[in-house]
């Protein structure tokens, strides 16, 4: 019944605050294309921090990109901007 219950907020909770974390539209097996890809690149010492590090950088620049900004005091936004 919970659950059930919850899908009935499900499309008004997307409206209001987004998609959910981690909720996939796609297959979650289409990604691993892109991580053979990355670690192909690595010099296979540590390839798990060298993807990470990778796709960070690539959430850094599309996230700067698309206009947003990090903050570095959340509480006065305003006065500090972290600098990349």
């Amino acid at each position: 019944q919970p659950k059930l219950h919850t899908l009935r907020h499900m499309a008004s909770d997307i409206h209001r605050f987004g998609m959910p974390i981690n909720y996939e539209t796609e297959h979650g097996e289409q990604f691993n294309k892109f991580i053979r890809e990355e670690i192909l690149r690595t010099n296979r010492h540590n390839p798990s921090k060298d993807v990470a590090i990778a796709f960070a950088r690539q959430f850094i620049i599309h996230h700067v990109v698309s206009g947003g900004s990090f903050l570095a005091n959340y509480k006065n936004p305003v006065s500090k901007l972290v600098e990349i």
